[in-house]
């Protein structure tokens, strides 16, 4: 407990000091009421625009790739959870391995416990940082508190990290002042039931406040693994409530606090596709708060202060954890000579984990602290006004356990009229995670059981990245969006079976290639109907590669394709249909087919502030021709009322 204190105390005084050293800088800036009082209402959407770290402005004009579902996109795809509405992305591959599983892959790594990409909500990370990967069934996130979602393919290291290894997805929640009133959600059919509720109001003239509840149960179905129909966990009950309040002060200053508690139950059966469940009833509960300071110091200029506080309590198999997250960030950004945006910030981030061991899963040690330190510089240069632009940026990431990991990158962007042109370099150089160096527990690989054996002897796995882009608006209906990529990875986590003793040994023995390419288009050809199709290619060349590893995101080492399709069609006045499909496969003798998924949503507004839709997934999936889907289609009736 002393050593939590002295880490938090460290911590917050770190912090502190950043923002005294930063605050005399904001005497040169020009007096922001003067200034702002001087803008029409184009300018002042454009400030609303600028932040500090560039995470809350929209991802128009920047040299990577990316997608923003928007809410209207959330809400036509008929999507009920995050996982869900990420289906539609190029790049991105979203399994559901069980009743409260998933597995969310972004260019060709998937898993259970994939730790290849970084995923927030309101940039507070929810990725375990012992696990490294997202418990879904822990956050119970209510999707009608979505306002958008951030895809951002490749690695952004200088931004956020060792962490953003293969990618970034932020969720990004309305703010109090966008829940005002009162909204009931209901849902009810093959899946299960449930039901939202949120209320919204006024605290005073500059301030709002929002608070929610959502309930809701599944019975849980069976799945298609790997040619066999597995068993699905069942029963499954969930509960979360949370509030947010905001306060803005002119266009000048914002702060908002928000949190949530959230409790799940399940009885698990093993194994659902990875070796982390048990035959037994297990609960998980999770809660977290946040605050967040956002001043605008001038058009160009403004600087952020976040902080947050996780606990989670999960069972995986037989094993208990707790696990309690401390993090805060401050970061920093003006314009400087007209042709130079500066951004820096530093953050820490403190955690500390308890176990109750269990028989089939241990580790080594009962409670685990850990303290880390990063900071970042990006420059954003325009090297030919409106055209040429160049950005530089370096992260620096500490742990206590290793040694200082830089994060470089460099992209180059050049718009002319209604096209773009985009390359990019990207280093990321970071520790396995603890799940690797410090689990033990039993896997089952090619119908043989292996039991871990966990070695704290792994190098930091290091990535090179090469990115380029192509973007073009043909038109106010058509775009095209063309991403290509080829990253080569070093020392990745692998494993080393030994048959005779019936163990499997991580080891850092994993090198290889991964490439490919992600063309999307957003065509409406008629007023009525707007058709998204995309394609994304890809191939993995590494050596030694292990097959069917569960629960973890070794490469496939096969060339794949994956086709996808949405069609949002406005039948007549208040209808809508929504259609998706899509197809993965190898381009090889590999069958990693997963059938036609197709899913449609056909939308009545029957009021104003009435909408009734009926939802239907896996409408086309045969269990015989696929793996990694559910046995059986669902239909689902969802009522949404304002009042």
């Amino acid at each position: 407990m002393i050593r939590l204190r002295l880490a938090v105390v460290a911590l917050s005084l770190f912090i502190l000091a950043m923002v005294a050293g930063a605050a005399p800088s904001f005497a040169e800036d020009k007096d922001v009421s003067a200034e702002l009082e001087n803008l029409d209402l184009e300018d002042l959407l454009q400030v609303e625009m600028v932040s500090p770290s560039e995470r809350k402005q929209s991802l128009e004009n920047i040299a990577g790739s990316y997608t923003i579902l928007t809410e209207e996109d959330i809400r036509r795809s008929g999507a009920r959870s995050v996982p869900e509405a990420l289906r539609t992305v190029p790049g991105v591959v979203v399994t559901r391995t069980d009743t409260d599983k998933w597995a969310i892959g972004v260019r060709g790594f998937s898993g259970t416990f994939n730790s290849k990409q970084l995923i927030l909500v309101d940039n507070r990370p929810i990725t375990s940082p012992y696990f490294h990967g997202v418990i879904w069934s822990s956050q119970n996130l209510p999707i009608q508190m979505v306002k958008r979602i951030e895809i951002i393919r490749g690695p952004w290291t200088s931004l956020w990290g060792s962490e953003s290894f293969n990618g970034v997805i932020n969720v990004i929640t309305k703010s109090a002042a966008e829940m005002q009133g009162n909204q009931s959600v209901t849902t009810a059919g093959t899946d299960g039931v449930s039901q939202f509720i949120r209320k919204g109001g006024h605290i005073s003239e500059n301030a709002t406040i929002a608070v929610y509840a959502k309930g809701g149960y599944e019975p849980g179905t069976n799945y298609r693994i790997r040619g066999r129909t597995e068993k699905g966990s069942t029963d499954w009950t969930t509960g979360s409530g949370g509030f947010r309040a905001d306060w803005l002060n002119a266009y000048t200053d914002q702060f908002s606090l928000q949190g949530q508690l959230a409790g799940s139950s399940i009885t698990e059966h093993s194994p659902p596709g990875n070796p982390f469940s048990a035959n037994k009833d297990k609960s998980d509960y999770s809660g977290y708060t946040q605050i967040l300071w956002d001043r605008k110091t001038g058009a160009r200029s403004g600087m952020q202060f976040r902080s947050s506080y996780t606990r989670t309590e999960i069972t995986v198999a037989d094993m208990e954890n707790m696990s309690n997250t401390v993090d805060a960030e401050f970061i920093y950004s003006n314009e400087q000579f007209e042709d130079h945006l500066l951004t820096f910030g530093v953050g820490g981030k403190y955690f500390w984990d308890d176990f109750k061991q269990g028989e089939k899963v241990q580790v080594s040690n009962d409670s685990i602290y850990r303290l880390d330190f990063s900071g970042f510089a990006k420059d954003r240069i325009t090297l030919i006004d409106e055209k040429l632009f160049l950005t530089l940026g370096l992260k620096l990431d500490y742990s206590g356990d290793s040694s200082l990991a830089p994060q470089p990158t460099a992209r180059l962007l050049y718009m002319e009229d209604d096209e773009e042109y985009w390359v990019a370099y990207s280093y990321a150089n970071r520790k396995p995670g603890y799940w690797l160096r410090d689990g033990s527990y039993r896997i089952r690989v090619r119908d043989k059981e292996y039991t871990m054996d966990f070695s704290d002897d792994l190098d930091n796995e290091k990535l090179n990245s090469f990115e380029a882009g192509y973007r073009k608006l043909f038109s106010e209906t058509l775009k095209l969006d063309v991403s290509l990529y080829m990253n080569s990875y070093d020392q990745m986590v692998t494993f080393s079976f030994d048959d005779d003793t019936s163990t499997a040994t991580p080891i850092s023995g994993l090198s290889g290639l991964s490439y490919g390419t992600e063309i999307a288009f957003d065509w409406q050809p008629y007023s009525f109907l707007i058709l998204r199709p995309s394609i994304d290619i890809s191939n993995q060349d590494f050596q030694k590669v292990p097959d069917g590893i569960p629960g973890f995101s070794p490469p496939l080492n096969t060339p794949l394709y994956n086709l996808k399709l949405q069609a949002l069609i406005e039948l007549a006045k208040n209808w809508e249909l929504g259609l998706f499909t899509s197809y993965l496969n190898s381009m090889d003798d590999k069958d990693l087919s997963t059938g036609f998924g197709f899913d449609a949503r056909l939308a009545w507004q029957a009021r104003k502030n009435l909408s009734l839709e009926l939802i239907g997934n896996n409408l086309l999936t045969s269990a015989d021709e696929s793996n990694f889907s559910p046995v059986e289609p669902s239909c689902t009736l969802r009522l949404t009322w304002d009042f």
